[in-house]
């Protein structure tokens, strides 16, 4: 492979680089007949970015078709990002460089790059060093999805600064006339300090919106924001191609240069279980089983659905006054339940004192209690009760007050 870059263009390929990075630590490099391909795929394999750059985005380019054949439609090699990212590091590299040539032979352990600059003729040579090879086979086509929406940059741009910096996932719903974009899944539980936001289109404010199936859509907002930034830097439209939630969505860029396809790995949080991402919330798991399953009632399961989650860490993050409270009411509970299972003999003797005629029935009664105590202490109390379990023990004992331990030593006494 031997192509130059012109100066034009370099900007577009620091701008291709620096999303991939955001993406996955390792780019792949695919040199074919009349396109080069750059693949990243972030670490679980759900989101995968592709770089069409065509024959007519460089000034010059060359393969070997002696290294193409049936079996290999392309010259592949893999590099790591920080090897060749902090080549492209800087600003205004299109009005700095010249051109940069990129070589590669089949098979080599290096990659080499000729920047050329504008100023004094200067020009760099890099040999970067090629980890093992790999070829990627991803069978996802962009245009197999049913559904079809096409907008420009700046209106996804506009609904992201709708939503926080800190959210995570989108949720899309999708209606054969308009599209209600959410930060949260209904029915959901509600988590602290979060923002709520909803945001609905009408299918007129879109250049595409072609719905064959009402479904949908939840995945991840990182990869989203990634296309967004690099399509608004180019004043670029953004597509979305999908079937279903479950299904890998699509968002696709197209310049008569170049192409870019990220594709991501989807979930529908109402229906689908099986889907290619492996998060979901506990109401969509509830609502996806049936009362066979689970051999509930409808009043059980709108209470399992409306119940709030979160109270479980809150009580966990109680202070310890309001935990010794808690072990105070469980301790009493447990001594009217041992009361209430003795009999009527037990406690009239163990109000009147005579313990000598009954002497189990009160003792079952306080070992019992006892055992309870034991149980309702914290981990920090039983320890300390075993440290100092001597302190608390009854030294005085009546039977030895008439023993004559020494005998009387003072003269008066004689």
């Amino acid at each position: 492979m031997n192509c130059i870059i012109p100066g034009q263009n370099i900007k577009i390929l620091s701008k291709a680089l620096h999303a991939l990075a955001k993406v996955g630590d390792e780019l792949f490099i695919e040199a074919r007949s009349e396109k080069v391909v750059l693949i990243s795929l972030n670490l679980r394999k759900t989101v995968c970015v592709k770089y069409y750059f065509l024959d007519s985005f460089f000034s010059s380019y060359v393969v070997d078709d002696n290294a193409l054949n049936d079996q290999n439609e392309a010259v592949t090699c893999k590099i790591h990002m920080k090897t060749i990212l902090p080549l492209f590091k800087g600003i205004h590299l299109d009005k700095k460089l010249d051109y940069i040539k990129l070589l590669y032979e089949a098979n080599s352990d290096k990659i080499t790059l000729k920047m050329k600059y504008k100023c004094d003729d200067i020009v760099m040579i890099h040999n970067l060093n090629l980890m093992d090879p790999a070829m990627l086979t991803i069978d996802v086509q962009p245009d197999s999805g049913c559904n079809n929406i096409l907008t420009t940059s700046t209106c996804y741009t506009q609904l992201l600064g709708m939503f926080s910096t800190t959210d995570d996932e989108i949720t899309l719903e999708i209606s054969k006339n308009k599209m209600v974009a959410r930060n949260y899944c209904t029915g959901a539980p509600v988590k602290p300090k979060h923002v709520r936001s909803q945001v609905n289109f009408n299918g007129s404010e879109f250049s595409i919106f072609q719905i064959n199936a009402e479904t949908t859509v939840n995945f991840s907002l990182k990869p989203f924001r990634t296309a967004i930034q690099f399509a608004e830097g180019l004043s670029m439209n953004i597509g979305l191609n999908f079937d279903k939630g479950g299904r890998p969505l699509a968002i696709i860029m197209k310049n008569p240069t170049f192409e870019v396809l990220f594709i991501v790995a989807t979930l529908n949080p109402y229906s689908d279980l099986h889907s290619t991402m492996s998060t979901g919330s506990i109401p969509a798991k509830i609502t996806q089983l049936n009362g066979e399953q689970l051999n509930l009632s409808q009043e059980d399961r709108d209470a399992l659905m409306n119940e709030n989650w979160d109270d479980f860490d809150v009580e966990e993050r109680n202070s310890t006054k309001g935990k010794s409270r808690k072990r105070n009411n469980k301790f009493m509970d447990i001594v009217e339940k041992a009361k209430s299972k003795s009999n009527p003999s037990s406690r009239e003797v163990s109000r009147g004192g005579n313990e000598e005629n009954h002497p189990e029935a009160p003792r079952m009664e306080v070992d019992e209690v006892m055992e309870a105590s034991q149980r309702s202490l914290s981990p920090v109390a039983k320890k300390a009760k075993l440290v100092f379990r001597r302190c608390l023990e009854a030294t005085f004992r009546p039977n030895c007050l008439g023993d004559v331990i020494a005998p009387n030593s003072d003269s008066e006494s004689e």
